[in-house]
C-alpha cells in the first residue's frame, strides 16, 4: 500500500473536494427521501398509468422502496469518507475506489433521471452527477497521476 506524505496537487484537493460534496448531497438525498416519501411513492403512481386507476393501498404496496434504496446510499456515503480521508495521502486504492464510485453514482443518477421523483430530488441528482463527472477528470489528470504514481 504506497502512501505518501507529500502535498496533494490542486486537481487532487479538488476532487477531494467534490467527493465530499457528493458524500454531503447523498446524506441530505437520504434525508428528503424520508421526509418526501409519500411525494415520491405519489410521482410514481402518477408516471405509471397502470397504478393511477388503482386503490392507493395497492399502489403503495407496488411503488419502489425508496428508504431501502436510501440506506444504501448510506453505505455508499460512508465508503466515500473513508476514501476521501485517503485520497490526499495518495493512497492508490482510494483513487480506484473514487473512480469506480464516482461512475457508479453517474450511472445511478441517470437511472435516476429516468424515474419519477421531485424537483428538489432531481436537482440534488443533477448536482451529484455533475460532482462525480469533476471527480473521474480531477483524479486522471496529469498531476494526479504523478501524484499516485510515487
Amino acid at each position: 500500500m504506497s502512501v505518501t506524505t507529500a502535498p496533494a496537487p490542486q486537481p487532487v484537493r479538488l476532487a477531494v473536494l467534490a467527493v465530499w460534496g457528493v458524500l454531503g448531497l447523498l446524506l441530505l438525498r437520504t434525508i428528503l427521501t424520508f421526509v418526501f416519501a409519500d411525494d415520491l411513492v405519489d410521482a410514481w403512481i402518477a408516471d405509471t398509468q397502470y397504478w393511477k386507476s388503482a386503490p392507493r393501498e395497492l399502489a403503495e404496496s407496488a411503488a419502489p422502496r425508496y428508504s431501502a434504496v436510501a440506506v444504501g446510499v448510506l453505505v455508499v456515503a460512508a465508503v466515500l469518507a473513508f476514501t476521501a480521508i485517503h485520497l490526499n495521502r495518495a493512497a492508490r486504492w482510494a483513487r480506484v475506489v473514487a473512480l469506480v464510485f464516482a461512475a457508479l453514482t453517474l450511472l445511478g443518477v441517470v437511472v435516476s433521471l429516468l424515474a419519477p421523483t421531485i424537483p428538489l430530488l432531481l436537482i440534488i441528482n443533477i448536482v451529484v452527477g455533475l460532482l462525480s463527472v469533476a471527480t473521474m477528470v480531477l483524479l486522471l489528470t496529469g498531476d494526479a497521476n504523478r501524484f499516485f504514481a510515487k
